[in-house]
């Protein structure tokens, strides 16, 4: 593990927020996570956040009630030590697809931070991305992707532009048979995007996923 001073926090809601810190001449691949925590302390992997020319690393953090390293992080200051890994991980867009493709981006919460992180790195993706989120508010930084390119699938309240979680809105629609699928999050709902992206007529190797909790 290496140390990197952080440079600071913006928050997005009451319990997102995003970890700026040193990037230390750390080279990348967008999709990538790495390992951070405090040092000595336990650390846990999140996929960078930011865009692959940017000068600082970005992480998106969900604060989990009584979590170990969530909540320890939310109290950062700039010019304090974390203790981050070498990025690694293979959920990225390989060059040949980069420009002849669209994408279909699926994710809840902060599993969208790769998808943010392709969005800046490659602005001449076509892309379409499905964020599922309990509400409105949570439409994490949504003013950086191009207008009809984001929607939001809000499950407990109304303010989204689709009220009801990811899979029930994937049901409603006309799956893309050209596109390739990259689904991110938890194991439960990968699995049912899976099987509902198969039941559409979406071919297993035009499906990447990649897993947190």
């Amino acid at each position: 593990m290496n140390l990197h001073k952080a440079t600071g926090i913006r928050h997005l809601c009451d319990s997102a927020y995003v970890l700026s810190f040193e990037r230390n001449n750390v080279a990348f691949v967008p999709g990538q996570h790495l390992n951070v925590g405090l040092p000595g302390e336990e650390e846990r992997p999140y996929s960078l956040y930011n865009g692959i020319d940017d000068e600082q690393l970005e992480i998106l953090v969900k604060e989990v009630l009584n979590g170990n390293i969530s909540t320890k992080l939310k109290l950062i200051q700039p010019g304090d030590l974390i203790a981050v890994d070498k990025p690694h991980g293979d959920f990225t867009i390989e060059d040949e697809r980069k420009k002849l493709l669209p994408f279909w981006f699926i994710s809840p919460g902060t599993g969208i931070s790769p998808f943010h992180s392709f969005v800046k790195s490659y602005p001449d993706l076509n892309y379409q991305i499905i964020h599922g989120i309990r509400f409105g508010h949570e439409s994490y930084e949504r003013q950086i992707y191009s207008a009809g390119n984001y929607l939001s699938c809000t499950s407990r309240d109304n303010k989204g532009d689709f009220n009801g979680r990811v899979t029930e809105y994937i049901k409603t629609v006309e799956a893309d048979l050209t596109a390739y699928y990259y689904v991110c999050g938890n194991y439960g709902m990968i699995d049912q995007v899976y099987d509902l992206l198969i039941s559409k007529g979406i071919r297993k190797n035009q499906i990447k996923t990649e897993g947190y909790f």
